[in-house]
């Protein structure tokens, strides 16, 4: 695979080529295939309650958000669409005046995306277009919105925070990076009154939502190795924020949980990660870069199960709801597993093309995107 080399002359990889260097074939190496589709009897029926074209997504990250009453997709022409969740209905069509790079974010209010000039954009909930604002380089994480901000983290690792209502900066933080960086998506999450934001070189670092100053920061693993290929250990997917703790994986490195409002370390188990992790009350969920599922214990992170089974897959960040492990694949696939075991219990294809976007939640079901720009409302019957 191609290494791409940004303005600051950072190297950048594409985001499965994290997952090559596990053996899929990065710098020459030959491709492990994918598994192939294990065979099962469905426990649980899901139906797909409704599909909608969105356009395509190919050569982005983007995902959809999910509030209440509206679903917000866009694609990489610079549609962006709100669904209604209940019907698939196109509510409105707006447009960014540009190729996207990121997106979508929104609390509702206020829906962000970025384009690929790096370029934030701005609506408002019934599509008329707010303000926008130059950030210091693109950005291929979707922004952040609510508490009255939208906050963007760019791909030269710098996390600005911008007033919602009327585009005005309030804060930028920055740090000193690796020389040799992941580019793949890594996504924020809100903490009490602080922006959680995993970086590379293995840290969480927790940013005051006043003024943009570092609170705290964790180490979720250390660096290893003598080249810098060896020693990427970018946070990757998003950060799990939930009863306190605060959870995420690293590329060659571990998953671990810590207090979300002190950053003191509770567990930590090595694991080099494929896609960010999700929970639950009982269990963190991670993909290795292998793409075997795994489970650990949110008290401990003792070892729950693991499920090898859709290896070499590129698995998506999983999703936890109603007692179910929800993943998608390089081909489309949707995979319901319990959460107690590891069990499949359902498989929906949404169409031939990958799922990269995270599944989400919408009152118990799961929207999915594919990179093809199907968007669609999958329904477990329980």
């Amino acid at each position: 695979m191609r290494t791409l080399i940004d303005p600051t002359r950072r190297a950048a990889l594409p985001v499965l080529a994290a997952l090559a260097m596990a053996g899929c074939g990065l710098f020459g190496a030959k491709k492990t295939p994918p598994s192939p589709l294990p065979e099962f009897a469905p426990t649980l029926p899901v139906s797909t309650a409704w599909r909608v074209s969105v356009g395509s997504g190919r050569g982005t990250f983007l995902r959809p958000a999910v509030t209440d009453n509206a679903i917000y997709a866009a694609a990489a022409n610079g549609a962006v669409l709100r669904v209604d969740p209940a019907s698939g209905s196109v509510v409105w069509r707006a447009e960014a005046g540009g190729r996207l790079g990121a997106g979508v974010g929104s609390d509702g209010f206020r829906v962000a995306v970025v384009t690929a000039r790096g370029e934030l954009v701005v609506f408002d909930a019934d599509g008329g277009a707010r303000w926008r604002a130059q950030l210091t380089s693109d950005a291929i994480d979707p922004p952040l919105v609510g508490r009255g901000l939208v906050i963007v983290r760019s791909t030269d690792h710098r996390v600005a925070a911008y007033e919602a209502d009327t585009g005005k900066r309030r804060w930028i933080y920055s740090r000193q990076l690796p020389a040799l960086t992941l580019r793949a998506p890594a996504e924020m999450a809100f903490a009490g009154d602080n922006v959680l934001v995993g970086f590379p070189g293995g840290r969480v670092v927790a940013v005051a939502l006043a003024n943009g100053a570092a609170r705290w920061e964790t180490t979720i693993s250390e660096p290893r190795g003598t080249t810098e290929v060896e020693r990427l250990a970018d946070v990757l997917g998003p950060v799990a924020v939930e009863g306190g703790l605060a959870c995420a994986a690293s590329f060659q490195g571990r998953v671990a949980c810590a207090d979300a409002t002190t950053g003191t370390l509770r567990w930590s188990r090595d694991l080099s990660a494929g896609a960010g992790v999700a929970r639950d009350g009982r269990a963190v969920y991670a993909v290795d870069a292998a793409s075997q599922l795994h489970a650990f214990a949110i008290e401990g992170g003792a070892s729950l199960w693991r499920n090898d089974r859709l290896a070499h897959r590129a698995l998506t960040t999983p999703l936890a709801v109603a007692g179910a492990v929800v993943v998608g694949d390089l081909a489309g696939h949707v995979h319901f597993l319990t959460a107690a075991e590891g069990s499949f219990m359902a498989r929906v294809q949404v169409d031939s093309s990958a799922i990269t976007a995270r599944p989400m939640a919408w009152n118990d079901n799961v929207v999915v995107l594919t990179s093809d720009g199907t968007l669609a409302l999958l329904a477990p019957r329980r």
